[in-house]
């Protein structure tokens, strides 16, 4: 599978999961050192790192893509 459509593919599957997570598990208050935050946003929190990941990794492969072409013209 071309590398463009399995990012487009992931990103569709990451707000399929976004949108599961939102309706599915509840705004339960969880205490962390002293203050409260939802158990959704924590849950969210952690989905958006592994969506920014992927975003950082696609760019990254864009940027040694066209390294490699730049390098392949320049023996040319």
């Amino acid at each position: 599978m071309e590398a463009g459509k399995r990012f487009k593919v992931a990103l569709a599957v990451y707000c399929v999961l976004g949108v599961l997570i939102w309706a599915t598990i509840d705004d339960l208050p969880l205490r962390i050192s002293g203050g409260q935050i939802s158990l959704r946003t924590v849950t969210l929190a952690i989905w958006l790192l592994f969506v920014l990941r992927t975003l950082l990794h696609w760019k990254a492969e864009q940027v040694r893509a066209q390294e490699r072409d730049g390098a392949e013209r320049g023996r040319e």
